[in-house]
């Protein structure tokens, strides 16, 4: 065997050693540290879920338990009216669960302002399978979770439609800035809240 050869040989051997007696070793306590981070990691995250839930679950009692009594008398007038009908009819502007709620704008039989906010501040945060529960699983899922971007997106939405199919009828000019005056304030004061409790 040339020297050549014996070289090279010797080097493999070297580097199978250096390979098994330090990298390996080293590859080793770099995959056990990253794993050690990551379960840290998944753990905070757990930890910060759970307290946010925790946070969310205490927000939405606060919520329905200052729920003023007329939303209360609301819903029963609503759900008489619902079953009167025979419990059918077209689910969208007119029966809606802010309706069920006693939201109502106008001259005529309008909520005044704090009453109105009061609703939508309940409404984002409403158990509609607890309140609602005649109304059909299948639109009630239509408006999401409480506290949920699919409801508060429904609401938002709700409001700016009723104020665009009434924008420029003639006596509807004061239910569409009430309905466009209730959109800007919903959208400036639950986003906020909407959005702190979204990861849960």
């Amino acid at each position: 065997m040339n020297d050549s050869v014996l070289w090279i040989v010797l080097l493999l051997i070297a580097a199978i050693i250096l390979w098994f007696l330090v990298l390996l070793p080293k590859l080793k306590r770099a995959r056990a540290e990253r794993e050690r981070r990551a379960a840290e990691e998944a753990e905070r995250l757990a930890a910060e879920r759970a307290s946010l839930n925790a946070e969310r679950e205490d927000v939405l009692k606060k919520i329905r338990g200052k729920a003023p009594d007329f939303i209360l008398k609301a819903r029963l007038e609503f759900e008489r009216e619902f079953r009167a009908g025979g419990g059918e009819g077209f689910f969208g502007q007119e029966m809606s669960p802010l309706v069920g709620s006693g939201y109502r704008v106008g001259t005529t039989n309008g909520r005044t302002e704090a009453e109105r906010r009061a609703i939508l501040e309940y409404a984002v945060a409403a158990d509609l399978d607890a309140t609602l529960p005649f109304l059909p699983k299948p639109y009630r899922d239509e408006w999401g979770a409480p506290l949920s971007l699919t409801r508060f997106n429904r609401i938002y939405t709700h409001l700016n439609s009723m104020a665009d199919l009434r924008d420029g009828r003639r006596n509807f000019e004061v239910a569409v800035s009430h309905w466009r005056a209730d959109a800007s304030w919903f959208h400036l004061h639950q986003i906020q809240l909407v959005e702190k409790f979204r990861a849960v």
